[in-house]
């Protein structure tokens, strides 16, 4: 990976968890411009080349990057509480590296960043019993196939996943950088 390209991960990532950690929000004109920079972006990139199947290819990376990031994270919107705007920090992640690989590996650091921080909190706020109970309830409801349900959301307590995501950008992409080995590590174009 470009260190261009991982600056500006960097910046729009952490741009995210800083609203994300102040408001609990991620505002769509950063999601929405940081893809809108990766699809032109790397559609540019492949046209100065001069070169018109490059510029297809290139632009047809950073489209799958964007999917890969959207559509994993939409099935979590829809069925895990996760936000609107973690979904497409995530799209805009895989459009700005043109790589699904990328995406795999932010994915992955997020996802262990976020489990971190949610213990922190359950700590903190004293609520490992109750999560611990709600969960076993939940699976209780589960096997005896009786949708489960879930606790009023101004109860609960929120991790900034934008922040996760940031750190997970920062991890895959300092590991792409310095060519450490790990199953996803065959980044971008």
């Amino acid at each position: 990976m470009p260190i261009g390209l991982y600056v500006s991960l960097l910046l729009v990532t952490a741009a995210a968890a800083v609203w994300d950690v102040r408001t609990g929000r991620v505002p769509n004109r950063l999601t929405y411009a940081a893809v809108l920079v990766g699809l032109v972006g790397w559609t540019i990139a492949g046209a100065v080349q001069g070169d018109a199947a490059l510029a297809v290819s290139w632009a047809g990376r950073a489209w799958v990057g964007m999917l890969c990031g959207l559509v994993p994270f939409a099935v979590l919107v829809l069925t895990a509480g996760l936000g609107g705007g973690d979904m497409k920090l995530m799209a805009a992640v895989g459009a700005i590296s043109a790589s699904w690989e990328m995406v795999l590996a932010v994915s992955l650091y997020a996802v262990l960043v976020a489990a971190v921080m949610a213990v922190v909190v359950m700590v903190r706020r004293r609520a490992v019993r109750q999560t611990l109970g709600r969960i076993a309830g939940a699976l209780l409801m589960a096997s005896a196939r009786v949708k489960p349900t879930l606790p009023d959301a101004s109860r609960t307590h929120t991790v900034p996943f934008a922040a996760a995501v940031a750190v997970g950008v920062a991890v895959a992409g300092a590991e792409q950088l310095l060519g450490w080995v790990s199953p996803w590590s065959a980044y971008g174009p």
